[in-house]
């Protein structure tokens, strides 16, 4: 139960999910890896994505994890299957089905779903959102310049015109959004301003429910009455790393270390 959670995403955006988690399983003793050497995945091939995260999830399985987290709808969309495949010994979860299953409890109509060039191709949002529900009507949307302006942290300074540019034409159209890439709840403020009073979901935030029901469904759960140790890597800049996440995440008593993969 004390074996750590390995959580992983192209860069800080997977920090969002790695905060929840903190948040709800307190206990938990959690390692991230943000593959910023390799960011962004959303303009990777299918091949190449498959070849960052077997990496990736060999390291995790040497350190011996309980479960891997894809807090990355790109490597979700694409090569989840694969990675379940190769790597039978751990449980490894994507954010994709959670976050439909969130979804589908507000019972709307109109969705737009936002996510990378390799998310939105892959069609997996749509797929499942009309395998249950035919009569939903799902646009999607790819928003290709947003992970490397909230990689560069640029986001601090407002990113108004190119969300604009991007969601403006949506306005009044749609009654909900899927923000299909965990980088995005960094700037939900400001696409708020643009969409208004719609139902918003989060593929941050839908994944730590799913996380804490499959630990408890298996007695998983780390008992230990101690806050859990939480080990942050990057595959890049350690201080560009902590420069763009430091609007949005607390890294009070938390080390980035660099990591060679």
């Amino acid at each position: 139960m004390k074996r750590p959670i390995g959580v992983f995403d192209s860069g800080v955006g997977g920090l969002t999910v790695l905060e929840t988690l903190k948040e709800q399983l307190p206990n938990e003793n959690l390692i991230y890896i943000g593959d910023n050497i390799h960011s962004p995945y959303g303009d990777k091939t299918k091949e190449q994505l498959l070849a960052y995260t077997t990496e990736i999830c060999k390291y995790f399985i040497s350190q011996n994890v309980k479960m891997i987290v894809l807090a990355c709808n790109t490597t979700s969309a694409n090569v989840l299957d694969e990675l379940q495949k190769q790597f039978p010994q751990v449980r490894i979860v994507g954010v994709i089905h959670s976050t439909v299953h969130e979804f589908l409890k507000k019972g709307c109509h109109h969705v737009l779903v936002i996510a990378t060039h390799a998310t939105i191709q892959a069609h997996k949002y749509k797929q499942l959102i009309n395998d249950y529900d035919k009569y939903i009507c799902v646009e999607e949307l790819e928003t290709p310049h947003l992970v490397p302006v909230i990689e560069s942290g640029e986001y601090k300074t407002g990113i108004a015109d190119i969300l604009n540019d991007y969601l403006l034409s949506y306005q009044n159209k749609v009654d909900s959004i899927i923000l299909g890439c965990t980088h995005y709840p960094i700037v939900l403020d400001q696409i708020q301003k643009i969409l208004g009073d719609i139902c918003y979901v989060s593929s941050s935030a839908s994944i730590c429910h799913e996380v804490s029901s499959y630990l408890k469904l298996h007695c998983l759960l780390n008992t230990q009455q101690t806050i859990g140790n939480v080990r942050i890597y990057t595959t890049g800049n350690v201080d560009e790393f902590i420069y763009s996440s430091s609007g949005f995440f607390d890294y009070n008593d938390l080390k980035v270390e660099f990591l060679k993969l």
